[in-house]
């Protein structure tokens, strides 16, 4: 967990990067009028290694983070140390106060700089890292813990990796009006670690949340992050749920995965709750209409264009899904009560029995040329050859080929005896 570095109430006055004079290489954090004297406290655990005079900030407090805390040094400039160098602190510990001399921080409204090291202390160049990143999510020091997202995320099956997706933005979280649903085109079975990883190396897309077939959920990003999943306005209205599946699955296949929609389905719900989203379907015009509720990747693309991708596809049960976020929100979830209901069986064997019935008449048709029980027509050779030789290349069925053999064979016993009988 990350700790706001001020109290609740300042805001960013100046951010990382270039800025009018030169490059920033740190974020500013102050209220209106001034913050001269506020509290300053130390966003992790770790160990002050300087406290004291400092060139350019009047005064500063440098604290170490060890690798198991995610590593790095913090800034903290134009403040009054309340700490000594060697002493450990715990995270959201009062380290210092904002120095309210202006004549430490250029003449400009007293406030904090604090900037992020990515190993240790270096002048300015790329191993200082943008702050913003490191406290996507932080709380703020006195807010009480949300009761169901924090209690959800130290479930063991539950995986925090918002500290490793540094690339996005901040965004306002009152924008957020819909939960809108991705596959991530991966087998079922493929670890979410295995796409969360490729997309740190690639940079090629993120979510706020992947589910996949072992029922583990890993947290990408905060709800307070602008991800990278649908390439145009659903990144910024949007909280971003992508499962590890192809997207081709049928329905049947879909719900042979009930436990893990039941328990993605239970998370969606706290979001519900707390932005106020109902669960209930939304088309493209919805979308563009300014509603709340779910959709899918297909619909923001065909709402805002920027993409052609078509998830979850159509074999995604919503009707099941949207009734589960239901049962959660009303308290009402009946686990496998419901699911299990005659329709849900005959949607299973049209769905994957069905097709592997097909297949086996399929083949027995071919070898026998009756495709039911107790038929046996079997074949016309000359009608096998004429199929054979009719298809482009090289191609045949076992049984073309059969018919094709014999009759070559047939051929050479007759040429064989028109050779005798010359003789």
């Amino acid at each position: 967990m990350v700790t706001m570095p001020v109290p609740k109430g300042f805001y960013v006055t100046s951010g990382f990067g270039p800025r009018s004079g030169g490059y920033h290489w740190g974020t500013d954090f102050g209220l209106d009028g001034g913050s001269g004297g506020k509290p300053v406290y130390a966003v992790k655990d770790g160990t002050v290694t300087r406290a004291g005079a400092a060139s350019g900030f009047g005064r500063w407090v440098t604290v170490d983070h060890p690798a198991s805390n995610g590593g790095g040094e913090t800034v903290y400039g134009h403040v009054i140390p309340e700490v000594t160098v060697g002493q450990s602190v715990r995270e959201g510990q009062r380290i210092a106060r904002i120095d309210p001399d202006s004549r430490t921080n250029g003449g400009v409204a007293p406030h904090l700089h604090l900037e992020w090291h990515r190993y240790s202390w270096v002048p300015p160049g790329p191993d200082r890292l943008n702050p913003a990143h490191m406290l996507k999510g932080a709380r703020w020091v006195g807010d009480k813990p949300t009761v169901g997202r924090v209690a959800t995320a130290a479930a063991a099956n539950v995986l925090d990796w918002t500290q490793r997706f540094t690339f996005g933005k901040p965004r306002p979280t009152h924008h957020i009006k819909s939960i809108i649903i991705h596959v991530t085109v991966n087998p079922p079975g493929t670890p979410a670690e295995n796409v969360a990883q490729y997309q740190i190396n690639s940079r090629s897309g993120s979510y706020h949340e992947l589910t996949d077939t072992t029922i583990k959920h890993l947290i990408e990003n905060t709800d307070d992050w602008l991800t990278w999943s649908t390439g145009n306005w659903g990144n910024n209205i949007g909280l971003h749920r992508s499962f590890v599946m192809r997207g081709s699955e049928t329905r049947a296949q879909w719900l042979v995965y009930i436990d893990m929609l039941r328990e993605a389905a239970q998370r969606d719900a706290e979001w519900c709750r707390k932005y106020n989203i109902p669960p209930v379907k939304l088309t493209a015009a919805d979308l563009r209409a300014g509603k709340k509720g779910f959709t899918g990747h297909l619909e923001t693309g065909q709402a805002w264009g920027g993409t052609d991708h078509v998830d979850p596809g159509t074999g995604f049960p919503w009707d099941i899904y949207l009734g589960l976020v239901r049962d959660y929100l009303n308290g009402t979830n009946k686990k496998e009560g419901n699911m299990l209901t005659t329709k849900y069986f005959t949607d299973f064997i049209k769905g994957f029995i069905g097709p592997v019935i097909s297949d086996v008449k399929d083949i027995r048709q071919q070898l026998t040329g009756g495709r039911d029980a107790g038929q046996y027509g079997g074949w016309s050779i000359s009608q096998l050859v004429r199929n054979y030789r009719s298809k482009p290349g090289d191609r045949g069925t076992i049984p073309e080929m059969i018919a094709v053999a014999l009759t070559e064979i047939e051929e050479l016993r007759e040429d064989v005896k028109a050779l005798k009988e010359e003789r």
